[in-house]
């Protein structure tokens, strides 16, 4: 699927955000106290997810945490400040390079904080899948809302 092709998106619409993915990935949604996450994925090992933090903890400190366990369970980790927006929001945002099985694997991690609840989003995969599918992972990440702020 290209970046362009907007015909097998379709939409998600709970938990108080909104986002669109394609219909032929699959989702699934884990609830943890007061915690969600959402996931979608295709027949790759590439994922989306998107965490929402109703303690509304500071998307810095919800980055670093991420960092740090990359960081813990891969030696060779690389981690790069970088732009963006997430939710129509300035977000904070890193990216993270580390091999895995002589594969080397991309995260984009973005965060920010509304005054119900903390979102972050990531996707995570092999370079040779992202030259496919990163477009479409990063138009999931483009396209999330918060319902209350529409």
């Amino acid at each position: 699927m290209s970046a362009d092709d907007v015909s097998c998106l379709v939409p998600y619409e709970r938990h108080g955000v909104t986002f669109e993915y394609p219909g032929y990935w699959e989702l699934t949604e884990e609830v943890e106290d007061a915690d969600i996450l959402i996931t979608v994925s295709g027949d790759t090992s590439c994922f989306w997810s998107l965490r929402i933090l109703h303690g509304c903890p500071r998307p810095d400190e919800v980055l670093n945490s991420c960092v740090e366990a990359f960081k813990e369970e891969y030696d060779d980790t690389e981690v790069t400040d970088a732009g963006g927006v997430l939710a129509e929001m300035p977000a904070v945002c890193r990216e993270v390079e580390f091999s895995c099985f002589e594969l080397l694997n991309s995260v984009s991690l973005s965060s920010v904080r509304s005054s119900r609840m903390t979102l972050l989003a990531w996707w995570q995969g092999t370079d040779h899948e992202l030259r496919n599918l990163r477009q479409i992972l990063d138009r999931i990440t483009q396209s999330v809302r918060i319902l209350d702020l529409l």
